[in-house]
């Protein structure tokens, strides 16, 4: 599959980064110049995920360490979403963005950050000038994401953490210690879109 070119600017940005994180880089300004292009990168992922809320879409991930499977399916647009942590499925159903965002994050809780906190994470490591930021590609469920670990962010509310987001702005990834909670996800599933039939089928099952 051929990659788009912003996903090429992005690994040349990333690669770039890490070099120069590294140190390895002969440009007399080269460590404003890497600050300058992590705090980039950083914006640009907060940004894509922030972009994302208004994105259906249904995502399966494996907490590890418990191998416990938690479902993700929010159509914005159509005022739908369903979470199912293990084999207990809650559903929402509104038409305020807002309210659905809410809602995930607490049934979400300590399971999985919604795309809205990590965000929120990577918005403060971008002004954080104490954090260093290393990056990487991947690929998890077929879907191409993007990564950065992060550590020494003293001034952010997350010091250190690693999370990857897809090209359409979904966490792909997590790993963090968040005051008394630790996140270990990863995506084994996507596809964009809702399964209506699927919603119907849970809530019979209820």
């Amino acid at each position: 599959m051929p990659i788009s070119n912003s996903v090429r600017r992005w690994a040349a940005l990333g690669a770039a980064a890490v070099l120069a994180l590294a140190g390895c880089t002969n440009d007399p300004g080269g460590e404003s110049g890497a600050v300058a292009e992590d705090q980039a990168a950083l914006m640009e992922l907060s940004e894509r995920l922030a972009s994302a809320e208004t994105h259906a879409y249904t995502a399966e991930y494996l907490v590890e360490g418990t191998g416990e499977s938690v479902v993700v399916a929010v159509d914005p647009e159509a005022g739908t979403g369903a979470v199912v942590v293990g084999d207990r499925p809650e559903f929402w159903a509104g038409e305020e963005e807002e309210a659905l965002s809410v809602w995930l994050s607490g049934k979400l809780a300590a399971v999985l950050p919604t795309g809205e906190e990590v965000s929120s994470w990577l918005m403060a490591t971008s002004e954080d000038p104490s954090a260093m930021a290393e990056f990487s590609d991947t690929t998890l469920a077929g879907e191409l994401a993007d990564c950065v670990k992060v550590q020494g962010a003293a001034d952010s509310p997350v010091g250190a953490y690693e999370v990857c987001v897809t090209t359409v702005g979904v966490v792909a990834s997590v790993t963090a210690d968040v005051e008394d909670v630790a996140y270990t996800v990863k995506l084994v599933n996507y596809h964009d879109g809702v399964d209506g039939a699927w919603l119907d089928e849970l809530a019979e099952e209820q």
